[in-house]
């Protein structure tokens, strides 16, 4: 068993440089985790990310076969583009460390099933890193739902939306909306039977560019879930959730994580206790792997979650509502 997480961060754009961050303020509160390596293919970038936290240049490499050789290394956060999750996660895998995969966790429904399965047989901890079921505004929220006080679910609307440079060569779908599919996931137990998505190219006018995207879900027992995707939008970065139920609606911002209700009997805010929500995920992966146990957040999510995405990306490109299951 192994006795503390000895991780290397894989990829150090803006996401990767946060979790290098965290991963060292996880060091100095718990002798159990510690940061050992720091990997990216532009050494130029190491050097100015150690230069800025004061770290050793022999924390940095770019040679990702190195890490995986390394038997003081037990495990890697994968926070690299999209396209090369895959890839990097199954040779991790095959050299038995533990992981932590960003969203999605492959740009296909079959490769993100191959990587649960191969994590089931190389014994490894495969954690994909859908932030939000760590954050406290959403966990009262849940627990709200399922106490049951507020009836039937009716619907929920989801806005993700920014104003920003379109990532290049990015998919709107693949690289937005796994949060709030997982999100819905999360709140119900629940996926979607049918889905409907359109979207356009407003500033790049190429399909499979879209910079916006509307989602319509359908799941079990008639509750009826819209998704807003944008980069355009000029207004502030919003990460929502509204939820009409028979008694009440709640409105959650994630960001500020506060959780508003309204109902005929009560208006008010639900007290909440904001987290770190990075911090309790790196802390939930080391309990995880110190204890030889498998994370809240099971890896077949992830991979429901990209099958999910892919027929989005469907139904987007056929116009039509594309049906997941039946019953």
């Amino acid at each position: 068993m192994d006795k503390a997480l000895n991780v290397a961060v894989i990829g150090t754009g803006y996401w990767g440089t946060k979790l290098v961050r965290e991963y060292l303020a996880a060091s100095e509160e718990r002798e159990d985790i510690n940061l050992k390596t720091i990997y990216d293919v532009d050494f130029n970038r190491l050097k100015t990310l150690a230069k800025e936290l004061s770290l050793p240049e022999s924390m940095l490499t770019t040679s990702y076969e190195d890490i995986l050789d390394r038997d003081d290394i037990n495990a890697v956060h994968i926070a690299t583009p999209n396209e090369t999750h895959y890839e990097l996660a199954i040779r991790a895998i095959n050299a038995h460390k533990h992981i932590v995969l960003e969203k999605p966790m492959a740009l296909s429904s079959r490769r993100a099933f191959r990587l649960v399965r191969e994590a089931e047989k190389n014994n490894v901890i495969l954690l994909v890193d859908h932030i939000f079921r760590f954050n406290n505004a959403l966990k009262v929220t849940k627990e709200l739902l399922e106490r049951g006080e507020f009836g039937n679910l009716y619907y929920m609307t989801l806005k993700w939306s920014a104003y920003l440079e379109p990532p290049k060569n990015r998919d709107i779908i693949f690289d937005l909306a796994p949060h709030p599919i997982d999100i819905v996931n999360y709140l119900t137990e629940e996926w979607p039977a049918r889905v409907y998505g359109n979207g356009k190219s407003y500033i790049r006018g190429k399909a499979g560019l879209e910079e916006m995207a509307f989602i319509i879900a359908e799941l079990p027992d008639d509750v009826l879930v819209n998704i807003e995707l944008s980069w355009i939008d000029y207004g502030k970065k919003t990460r929502a959730v509204n939820i009409v139920t028979e008694k009440g609606t709640l409105v959650i911002d994630t960001l500020a994580q506060t959780v508003k209700i309204y109902s005929d009997s009560q208006e008010g805010e639900i007290p909440v206790i904001p987290n770190n929500t990075i911090r309790d995920m790196i802390y939930h992966f080391a309990d995880r792997v110190l204890n030889n146990e498998p994370p809240l957040n099971s890896a077949t999510v992830g991979a429901m979650t990209v099958f999910v995405l892919e027929k989005i990306r469907e139904s987007l490109e056929t116009g039509q509502t594309v049906e997941i299951f039946k019953g």
